[in-house]
């Protein structure tokens, strides 16, 4: 059962108290329940797969961050009906070969196995493939793929290739996913892939795209 507590007396408080009746002390969380939901076995397995991976130190303490992130968020919106605003876009910079796909497979295992997503599912997309011969094609495809992911994991990997100055369409279609993630920031998780330098020039030529994410995951060996 989770509790709150005054910080200063440990008196019992209810969720709805702004002060401690005992002390006056102003209220704050200080106990409470960060178990997983009944899959925490699951979520526990694939921590430990991440963490058994070459290198990748920062990556993994960012998604150890944002598994106690999700832990606080639900805490949150379960006891002082908060909404929810854990981080559902995610850019991850590496190289090939540094195990952007795989970590991207275990943090969409992880976050349904907490509970944030109901469909345990990752929609795999190259994004030379959501590039159409026409505009409407172009946001065709960028749409398709998003509507197919609702509820799961959209996962768009060497998004650095939508940064085509001869590609009239690669930039249609790098503007149109750029307006479709910010329209989607509620009920779309997403995580894309691309390389260091050519991640900054795509930000570059789109400087709203950057502003799409909600954290950036580093790949280093």
């Amino acid at each position: 059962m989770n509790t709150l507590k005054c910080a200063k007396c440990g008196n019992t408080l209810k969720a709805d108290d702004r002060f401690c009746s005992q002390c006056g002390t102003e209220c704050r969380i200080v106990d409470i329940d960060f178990s997983m939901p009944d899959n925490n076995e699951e979520a526990s397995r694939c921590l430990a797969m991440l963490d058994s991976m070459e290198g990748l130190k920062s990556v993994k303490e960012e998604i150890h961050a944002i598994v106690d992130f999700v832990k606080m968020d639900r805490v949150r919106t379960q006891m002082m009906g908060y909404p929810s605003r854990f981080p559902r876009k995610y850019l991850f910079i590496g190289n090939p070969c540094t195990g952007r796909t795989t970590v991207a497979r275990l943090l969409a295992d992880i976050l349904h196995a907490l509970g944030v997503m109901p469909d345990h599912k990752m929609i795999a997309v190259w994004s030379k493939a959501l590039i159409g011969n026409t505009i409407e094609k172009c946001q065709s495809k960028v749409q398709n793929a998003i509507e197919s992911a609702i509820g799961g994991v959209l996962f768009i990997d060497d998004i650095h290739l939508l940064n085509d100055s001869k590609n009239e369409m690669a930039q249609v279609t790098a503007k149109e996913l750029t307006t479709m993630l910010q329209r989607h920031q509620e009920d779309l998780l997403c995580i894309v892939a691309g390389t260091p330098v050519e991640i900054e020039e795509l930000c570059a030529a789109h400087p709203k795209f950057r502003e799409s994410f909600d954290r950036e995951l580093v790949f280093e060996r």
